[in-house]
């Protein structure tokens, strides 16, 4: 499979624009509000960086954090663009050498599905090293549900003015995850700019998240599906707050 992110930096935000994900970055910002009595925190798997821009207009001292590049300079740029001063390094989350211990660490939208169960336990640890006592982790996985019953063996996409995409997805049962070939086509004038990248993402239960998150030391404060509702068995997303 090849490197995630790579291409996809640049169309995303437009991508979930007309999705329900702005509703589910001011739910987590909600989550940091009401259970941080500190103000820095690091935003781990920014991305392009939404959730981190939302935490700096909340008066929040916030580092964003991605391993792409691409989704680096696009966070850069939409952070300058809102005239926010906000600093992004490039590292992995399963070896994260941030030094400063912090008051929060936020790391949405699927990070977690992005790595094998057997990194788990390793990069929790990582985190509850980095956070001060009384820190708090919020962070979501799509759920086993959602992979196996809606994203696998199954195809999406869309198509307006100026950039149409298409998503095709294949269930790994070896691997258990799902594998995902992305394919843009952006309007150039008269002809389309094509840009393809593949991903892949690892299902995870909510047992087996639970059992590495007590064995690091965490405490689990809540879980919620993306509304911060109850979860159901067909929950498609879920919320995690957890306490060092």
């Amino acid at each position: 499979m090849g490197k995630a992110y790579t291409n996809l930096g640049k169309f995303y935000e437009s991508i979930i624009s007309d999705s329900n994900y702005k509703t589910f970055i001011n739910y987590v910002v909600s989550l940091v509000n009401n259970n941080t009595n500190g103000r820095e925190g690091l935003d781990v798997g920014c991305g392009s960086g939404i959730l981190t821009r939302q935490l700096k207009k909340q008066g929040y001292k916030i580092t964003g954090i991605d391993n792409s590049e691409e989704m680096l300079f696009e966070a850069k740029n939409n952070a300058i663009n809102e005239g926010l001063n906000i600093t992004f390094l490039k590292e992995d989350i399963r070896s994260l050498k941030y030094f400063n211990k912090v008051d929060f660490i936020t790391a949405c939208n699927d990070v977690f599905n992005y790595i094998q169960s057997k990194c788990l336990a390793k990069t929790f640890k990582n985190l509850y090293k980095l956070l001060n006592k009384g820190g708090v982790l919020v962070f979501d996985i799509s759920s086993e549900y959602k992979l196996k019953n809606i994203l696998s063996n199954n195809a999406f996409g869309d198509d307006d003015e100026n950039l149409t995409y298409l998503w095709l997805n294949s269930y790994n049962k070896e691997l258990n995850a799902v594998e995902m070939s992305l394919s843009f086509f952006e309007k150039n004038g008269k002809n389309y700019n094509r840009y393809d990248e593949t991903q892949i993402q690892f299902i995870h239960t909510t047992n087996e998240i639970d059992e590495v998150l007590k064995g690091v030391g965490f405490k689990i404060v809540n879980k919620t599906d993306e509304n911060g509702n109850e979860l159901k068995e067909n929950s498609n997303r879920i919320v995690y707050l957890v306490k060092k």
